[in-house]
């Protein structure tokens, strides 16, 4: 073999002469970037990604066609190369149009794959919806009930009729495997060895406990009360999350391995040395913000004044105090709609809530106020308490004095703060107060050792911790959820302790921690409202499925659950609705890849902002959209058929297409190689409408069983689901070719109708049946076959939709079970 001996990025390599530069250079593992480089099939449009420098050159050169060369010294990674790929990549962004991912998936705190388990619930993939769900978020079953729903805020939807009930179906998902005891067999590492503690058995607790067990930590959780839950269990009555729900979804995480000790004070029965004496690696504190900021006027402190937390956790526990028949809510955050509503359903006939502001200034979600509204909350705004005395009225118990408030100048920061108008005093006669000002994770400082008394705090009473690493400022101890940020939501809860888990994952491994995903992300439109109504044609208004919820007379009557869930048909008319913003070819897309790895600011450069082009759904198994198409022209060279029509009206000033042409002819065999060969999703699957993310995807090589060619595919599984099949270009032997069985015929696995379990024909029916009778059953009907008749008396077919390999023990049971050559695939009628 002759040889050529060249220099890339000063490492000497020798080469088997008539390579082209890029070859040279990948064989031997250097990344020259390109995207419209095929095998063989050079392009007369060239991306110009892959230029690189040559010593004595002046011109950058195309690597993708340029021979290497006897003495040749290369560079392909210079400050001018860098130069010039970033420039190529701001003209190919301009013209692209299209989402990387949905906006409800960036508005979600969670950044959970909204668009991806929605497309599971049209599918009536239910398992592999909740699989997808609890990647990010092991609280679904209360989250699903108690979400402020910040991603339905930025549905697209909202722009043709409502948003999508993307809440709603997540709840569905958990509610459904729990009512079919569905095990979602969720996966841990191997042990680790290591030791974590966790303080708090609440919604961060728990999170925390959850993703580090999946780590192969050997977590324990300590929790004062008597009951795992935090304010999951204590803060919300089971009117918004039912018992046996959250115990359910508690004992989901704890079967994963998961340690607790029950009744555990933290100051009192351990303390933080002590944890660290019993040799727990880490420590994470999520004891929440269990203490409420005092009602500080006259006469607060009496028998009769609540906080909300401690009023709330007294009716949790079934030790309703007598709060007479008429009470006062004072406070408007989300806690105090909490307080109000379950003091009508303990049965106080009069329940107002004392607010210094309007009602749409008040920090609870607008949501649940109106809930509130609905089961007969009043509601006294622009009111503030002055004093509270025994009430010298009978039929009341205290006395509680208000002075109307009016909103002053604004201040440095342009907020107007309410202020008393002179003389506006009036009285409010009650039996009980229940003040919901807001709550703190301590009232002063930690107590019950040294280490606790040098805890950091803010200036609101939260732990002071920092926010990329969750440290807080001893060494080994780490916090998150509301103990940190103060009452914030369940979900925000989640992503704190998931992101406090990942730290923690990497302090005790002594390994760096992961890298963040790029929040790079192509847009249809910069702001919300900006998106083009051009996007929307053809889309007809079909109004979103209203949750069923018990009327608020009756319901306002009982702590029973108010909203109902969806059923399984609402559930699918309702992920039907979704418009799929976000691009399922949003793990391949090499532009989006080589943008990130190039740092290109497309916020600055540009992109496409109005669609030009509609989508074209012709083709029987394939998308077209043209507005995505950067014109590299890989599908048309991939095609071994000469099927795709790629060309141009003309092209502007910077070699851009201007009246694009694609589409197939009438030679497309639908074999799909143009699709894997796409560098963006301007062709995708019809069939993979599952955008993947971060999620882990397990890639099994299996044997195409359709035919006898023995093509070799490669199935990508999420859970115990084949999202697509695809196929290797550089494996024999059909070297990333498949014919349209071996590329989209695998639907049926997931196929609603499939069966999957055995049935055995009984009285005329057939009927279900344990696979240890199906398999007796089948032994015992062949062998009498066999024995009545002969071997040569039975015939044996294998599947095309089973497995190579089990295909290959069918025709051996056939063969050496049996006695007989009776043995084909049905796939050869």
């Amino acid at each position: 073999m002759t040889t050529v001996t060249l220099t890339i990025n000063g490492a000497e390599i020798v080469a088997e002469a008539g390579l082209t530069i890029l070859e040279v250079a990948r064989r031997s593992d250097i990344i020259i970037p390109t995207l419209c480089h095929v095998q063989g099939k050079p392009t007369g449009n060239p991306c110009q990604m892959c230029m690189v420098e040559i010593e004595g050159q002046e011109d950058l050169i195309l690597s993708c066609v340029s021979p290497a060369q006897e003495g040749m010294v290369i560079t392909s990674d210079s400050d001018r190369i860098a130069a010039h790929r970033l420039e190529r990549l701001a003209i190919l962004a301009e013209t692209h149009f299209g989402d990387c991912k949905a906006p409800c998936n960036l508005t979600c705190p969670g950044q959970i794959n909204v668009q991806g388990y929605i497309a599971h619930v049209a599918k009536g993939q239910y398992e592999e919806a909740l699989r997808l769900v609890m990647e990010r978020n092991p609280l679904p079953f209360s989250v699903g009930r108690v979400c402020p729903r910040f991603c339905e805020t930025r549905c697209r939807r909202i722009l043709v009729d409502e948003p999508v009930s993307i809440n709603h179906l997540k709840r569905f998902v958990a509610d459904w495997c729990m009512s079919h005891e569905i095990d979602l067999e969720i996966p841990k590492d191997a042990p680790t060895g290591k030791r974590i503690a966790v303080i708090g058995g609440g919604p961060a607790g728990l999170t925390a406990a959850h993703f580090l067990t999946r780590k192969g930590h050997d977590v324990t959780i300590f929790e004062s009360s008597p009951m795992l839950g935090g304010a999951l269990r204590y803060g919300f009555l089971e009117y918004r999350i039912p018992r046996d729900v959250l115990n359910y979804e508690i004992n989901t995480i704890l079967r994963l391995g998961v340690s607790v000790k029950l009744s555990q004070k933290w100051g009192k029965d351990f303390t933080l040395q002590s944890l660290k004496d019993q040799g727990y690696d880490a420590i994470f504190i999520a004891t929440g913000t269990g203490v409420d900021i005092p009602l500080e006027i006259p006469g607060a402190v009496n028998p009769h004044t609540y906080s909300a937390m401690k009023y709330l956790r007294r009716m949790a526990e079934g030790k309703a105090p007598d709060m007479g028949k008429r009470a006062a809510v004072i406070g408007g955050n989300n806690i105090a709609m909490e307080v109000a509503r379950t003091l009508i359903r303990q049965g106080v006939a009069e329940v107002t809530v004392i607010y210094p502001r309007s009602r749409v200034e008040m920090p609870a979600h607008q949501r649940n106020i109106r809930e509130a509204d609905k089961e007969g909350a009043q509601f006294l705004l622009m009111a503030s308490p002055v004093t509270i005395a025994d009430s010298v009225e009978q039929g009341s118990r205290l006395k509680l004095e208000l002075i109307r408030m009016k909103l002053g100048e604004p201040d440095a920061k342009g907020v107007r703060q309410p202020e008393p108008m002179p003389g506006s005093s009036n009285i409010l006669q009650v039996d009980s107060i229940v003040s919901s000002l807001g709550q703190r994770a301590v009232s002063d400082t930690f107590s019950g050792g040294e280490l606790e008394k040098t805890i950091a705090l803010s200036p609101n009473k939260t732990i002071d911790a920092n926010v990329r690493s969750s440290q807080i400022n001893i060494n080994g101890v780490f916090a998150g959820g509301d103990a940190v940020s103060g009452p914030r939501s369940v979900i925000q809860a989640v992503v704190s302790a998931r992101r406090a888990a990942d730290n923690i994952h990497a302090y005790v491994m002594g390994v760096p921690k992961e890298e963040g995903e790029s929040r790079f992300n192509f847009t249809r439109g910069k702001g919300f409202d900006d998106v083009d109504l051009k996007n929307f044609d053809g889309i007809n208004v079909k109004l979103r499925e209203k949750m069923p919820t018990r009327p608020p007379e009756i319901c306002s009557q009982d702590f029973d659950e108010v909203k109902l869930g969806f059923s399984e048909k609402m559930a699918l008319h309702e992920a039907e609705r979704c418009l799929s913003c976000g691009c399922t070819a949003y793990d391949r897309c090499d532009l989006k890849e080589l943008a990130i790895n190039h740092n290109l600011n497309i916020n600055k450069t540009g992109m496409g902002t109005t669609p030009v082009y509609a989508r074209d759904y012709s083709h029987p198994a394939i998308i077209v959209d043209k507005n995505k198409c950067i014109f590299c022209g890989r599908c048309e060279r991939a095609c071994e058929y000469d099927a795709l029509e790629l060309g141009a009206d003309s092209f502007d000033d910077k070699g851009r297409p201007v009246g694009l042409i694609l589409g197939f002819n009438d030679k497309c065999v639908s074999c799909g190689k143009c699709v894997d060969s796409c560098s963006t999703g301007a062709l995708n699957k019809k069939a993979q409408t599952i955008p993947l993310h971060t999620e882990p995807v397990t890639e099994v090589r299996s044997t195409c069983p359709y035919c006898g060619a023995g093509c070799q595919i490669i199935l990508r599984v999420k859970g115990k689901t084949i999202i697509e099949v695809t196929a290797d270009p550089e494996q024999a032997p059909n070297y990333g070719a498949l014919c349209v069985k071996g590329r989209f015929g695998h639907e049926f696995i997931q196929h609603k109708e499939r069966l999957t379990k055995p049935l055995i024909r009984k009285n005329g029916m057939l009927v279900e049946t344990s696979w240890d009778e199906a398999l007796d059953y089948t032994a015992k009907k062949l062998f009498d076959l066999k024995a009545m008749y002969g071997p040569d008396s039975i015939a044996g077919f294998s599947c095309a939709r089973a497995t190579n390999e089990e295909n290959f023990l069918m025709q051996k049971f056939m063969r050496t079970s049996i006695g007989t050559n009776n043995i084909d695939h049905c796939a050869r009628l």
